[in-house]
């Protein structure tokens, strides 16, 4: 039996017209090289839903990896998260209008979860294919983190599947118009990481 790979993205937030993360999704859904290997979820970016569509997705089907796919405007490079976080932080409200309050995601869990995904390897393939990725250690304190962490939570009970949260940069006609012309990265080397996470996913013996 092949192996399955659960990948996530979200929709536009926050006014913008666009998630890269969403767009991603679409090209990876229609790429005929998965075939079914590659299940799809667009997710909605709120602290609320976005956690429970990903546990119920995972409830329904045992996958080998969990890719969730998030926008990081400001960043210039692809990140690897390395960690997910037990601390919600923001003062922007998600798209249902809710902002948490400051303060761990879960009493009864450690301050933090790491993956247990091959982010290293993941790097260096990367940079082999001279795209910008680098390993990060925060992925925030906004929906992208709580999704992450509550993924890796669920997740501690079945060390057989990996998980990792990967932020990409804006598009260059998100950029464009904002103050200081945020960093960009076009759609085609976004891509192509993620095919190549996702090929190494799926070579893997």
């Amino acid at each position: 039996m092949g192996k399955k790979i659960l990948l996530t993205g979200f929709e536009p937030f926050l006014g913008e017209p666009v998630n890269p993360s969403q767009i991603l999704l679409e090209n990876i859904k229609r790429d005929l090289t998965f075939n079914d290997q590659v299940h799809t979820l667009l997710l909605p970016v709120s602290f609320a839903k976005a956690p429970r569509l990903v546990a119920a997705a995972m409830a329904m089907q045992d996958y080998d990896c969990v890719l969730m796919l998030g926008q990081a405007g400001g960043r210039r490079n692809i990140c690897l998260e390395r960690v997910g976080l037990n601390w919600n932080e923001t003062e922007k409200p998600d798209e249902d209008g809710s902002t948490p309050v400051r303060g761990t995601i879960s009493s009864q869990a450690p301050p933090a979860l790491f993956t247990t995904a091959p982010v290293e390897q993941w790097m260096q393939i990367l940079k082999e294919h001279q795209i910008p990725v680098e390993i990060s250690l925060s992925a925030g304190g906004y929906v992208c983190n709580n999704v992450y962490f509550k993924t890796l939570q669920v997740l501690g009970s079945s060390p057989e599947t990996e998980a990792c949260f990967i932020h990409v940069p804006y598009l260059p006609e998100q950029a464009e118009g904002k103050p200081d012309r945020p960093p960009a990265m076009e759609l085609e080397t976004m891509l192509k990481a993620v095919k190549l996470i996702l090929s190494s996913i799926l070579q893997r013996s």
